[in-house]
């Protein structure tokens, strides 16, 4: 299979002043995503990942309820691929659920994304 580590996914208050704080290279993109209420914003890390920052902006939001439970947080952790099927082979083999997706994700140009969770908690993202 192949996979590789794209980004991970940190849920904060406010972009703007998360960023402040942040080391990163450059801000490649910002969008409001309608389909998961949040303003969405990637960076370019120091190789060839990247960090993605989610500003939920109602209480619509995928991740508004995170927030208000766990304040800024790391969110999820995305992996690369370009195969759909062998993913969901893989995510029912290690017994995750599918939470939301496929859908294209415009902070990522329309490619598709798929997020699923395990019992623990653990989110992952896929973007294909």
């Amino acid at each position: 299979m192949n996979l590789k580590f794209h980004h991970l996914g940190i849920v904060v208050e406010s972009i703007e002043q998360y960023e402040k704080q942040m080391i990163y290279l450059e801000k490649i993109s910002e969008v409001d995503d309608g389909l998961q209420n949040s303003k969405l914003a990637l960076y370019k890390n120091f190789n060839d990942s990247f960090i993605e920052l989610i500003e939920p902006l109602n209480p619509n939001s995928t991740s508004y309820n995170s927030l208000k439970k766990f304040g800024n947080h790391l969110n999820h952790i995305c992996y690369e691929t370009t195969s759909f099927e062998q993913i969901e082979k893989l995510m029912f083999d290690k017994r995750f659920i599918k939470v939301f997706g496929p859908s294209p994700a415009k902070l990522f140009n329309d490619r598709n994304v798929v997020f699923y969770i395990n019992r623990f908690g653990q989110l992952l993202e896929f973007l294909i």
